[in-house]
């Protein structure tokens, strides 16, 4: 009697299930690479976008606290030193309302200063003064005030001021009301060359004579 014929079932052997793993390990490697590479991608871009976003905003809120200045507003420079001893530069707004978002100063002033930090940049922050401090208590509130943050990670921070003909590197207190601040500082998270700008403040109108008196000089056009 005859045995019937065996017949081979179909299948892998162990070598192509290895090499089918091995396969699909480079695979998975490289769409995990290539994700990876996408998120951190992503993430640069959303963060340089919010850096330059954040910097926009400051300069934005900047360049309006100089334009809506009141006439009887009054700006001065002082250089004060951190904690550390390095200078901290000081643009003091006084005599003035609404600016940087604070509706009014009561009297007080606005201290806008680039002030260090542990990681060596600097931060701009602006702290509200109450009036008639003495030297005293004007320390330690600048040393331990309620600062608040407008523009972190910058660096080399410089102001001029226009005086008519040329730019000068200091305006102290009385001295008028500049033409135009400049403003010179490296941002960290931008990197490259310095951020250059400058502010236009409006100048004063001169005063004008009450209706009467212009009437009069028209009258009698010899009357100073």
């Amino acid at each position: 009697m005859k045995s019937a014929p065996i017949t081979r079932r179909a299948g892998f052997t162990l070598f192509e299930v290895i090499m089918a793993l091995m396969i699909l390990g480079l695979l998975s490697g490289a769409v995990y690479s290539i994700s990876m590479a996408a998120l951190e991608t992503s993430k640069s871009v959303m963060t340089e976008q919010s850096s330059a976003r954040r910097l926009e905003a400051f300069l934005r809120t900047t360049r309006n606290a100089f334009l809506n200045l009141p006439a009887d507003a009054k700006i001065s420079l002082r250089m004060s030193q951190s904690s550390s001893g390095s200078p901290v530069p000081e643009l003091v707004f006084a005599e003035t309302s609404g600016t940087f978002g604070v509706p009014s100063l009561g009297g007080g002033s606005l201290i806008l200063a680039a002030r260090p930090r542990a990681d060596g940049s600097r931060t701009f922050s602006i702290l509200r003064v109450p009036v008639e401090l003495d030297t005293s208590a004007m320390e330690r509130l600048v040393a331990k005030g309620d600062w608040i943050t407008l523009l972190p990670r910058v660096s080399r921070v410089k102001w001029f001021f226009f005086n008519g003909n040329e730019w000068v590197e200091e305006w102290a207190q009385g001295g008028g009301r500049p033409q135009l601040v400049r403003l010179q500082f490296f941002y960290d998270p931008m990197g490259g060359a310095p951020i250059d700008v400058q502010f236009w403040i409006p100048p004063l109108a001169p005063p004008q004579a009450p209706p009467g008196d212009a009437a009069k000089k028209e009258n009698n056009p010899t009357q100073p």
